[in-house]
């Protein structure tokens, strides 16, 4: 957000992070109101503070995956705090995005804006994506999230540019379709891919199988249901983390917290707070808890310092970079 960043000091970086949440018309609910007018200072100030918060404890950059925001209100955060924010392109869930993006059709116009917001700028500034950020609801994908797909690949072929998904429940099929269409295998990663276990019910074996397959053929992958066990209970993430470690694909780890907050009744709700899951402590799962509970959890279960820094620091440095 405040310019180009040496890769030598991106430091401990999240790789999946929300600094607001601004979903769009919510089909299911057309009344959302994502961010009310009347708390909008009050949006920025909160999120000053959390990344205030991750910044004690060593976070040093925060890549920001909510391509649909009011980078006005990202501008005054990014002023206010010292942690890095790589801001993002492109099209989260269709469902969830404002109407102007849902109602692009046209596969041309959806790879023209994410090549002119990575390499021109976001919304007539110079503040350029260093992401792209695309998702799918479930697999097999619809016919609107392929053209979001192939668009994106295209772009990064041409930009180098890397690119950020969100698993709704088709890694490999993601991947697959970003490759054919000329993403580089090791400029994409896969979100969420903790979830898999939760989604489909699948076999820890089963699951850990298809993610060293994405890392054997280059891709990366990142987890993030850190203190969910509604979602993924630890002894099953540990399985999932050792057998890609065995397996010699350590350096294509990723983990971050996907901390994300909206504005209900008047509130502060952190996902995972409502129903159907009710987490009563959905809300301390913010960007610094992953240096104040995930990684003193990490070290309990015998992963060491030297691992947990290779995902924190080294992998995002050279998805980024290279290096």
């Amino acid at each position: 957000m405040t310019g180009l960043v040496p890769c030598d000091s991106l430091g401990l970086t999240l790789m999946h992070e929300h600094l607001l949440w601004f979903g769009g018309p919510r089909l299911e609910d057309p009344g959302y109101t994502p961010m009310p007018e009347e708390k909008r200072q009050e949006s920025v100030d909160f999120a000053v503070s959390l990344l205030k918060e991750a910044e004690r404890v060593g976070v040093k950059t925060l890549v920001d995956l909510t391509p649909h925001r009011p980078l006005e209100l990202y501008q005054q955060i990014a002023a206010r705090s010292s942690v890095r924010i790589v801001p993002s392109t492109g099209f989260y869930r269709r469902a969830k995005i404002p109407q102007t993006w849902a109602e692009i059709e046209d596969e041309k116009k959806m790879e023209d804006l994410m090549l002119r917001e990575a390499t021109e700028g976001i919304g007539g500034t110079k503040i350029r994506a260093g992401i792209m950020k695309i998702a799918s609801e479930s697999s097999p994908l619809t016919d609107w999230e392929r053209k979001v797909f192939r668009a994106a690949a295209r772009v990064q072929k041409a930009t180098n540019v890397p690119i950020a998904t969100h698993d709704g429940g088709g890694a490999r099929e993601q991947f697959d379709l970003l490759v054919h269409n000329g993403a580089t295998p090791n400029r994409v990663f896969i979100s969420h891919v903790d979830m898999a276990l939760h989604a489909k019910k699948r076999t820890r074996a089963d699951v850990s199988a298809e993610l060293i397959s994405l890392a054997k053929d280059g891709g990366y992958m990142e987890f993030d249901t850190f203190g969910q066990e509604s979602y993924t209970p630890w002894q099953d993430l540990v399985f999932l983390w050792r057998s890609i470690i065995k397996a010699g694909y350590l350096n294509r780890m990723f983990f971050s917290m996907d901390c994300n907050w909206r504005w209900q009744n008047g509130k502060k709700v952190f996902e995972g707070a409502d129903q159907p899951n009710a987490d009563p402590d959905a809300g301390r799962r913010t960007y610094a808890y992953m240096m104040t509970d995930a990684v003193p959890k990490l070290l309990k279960s015998g992963f060491s310092q030297e691992e947990i820094h290779t995902i924190l620091v080294d992998n995002p440095r050279r998805f980024f970079c290279g290096a």
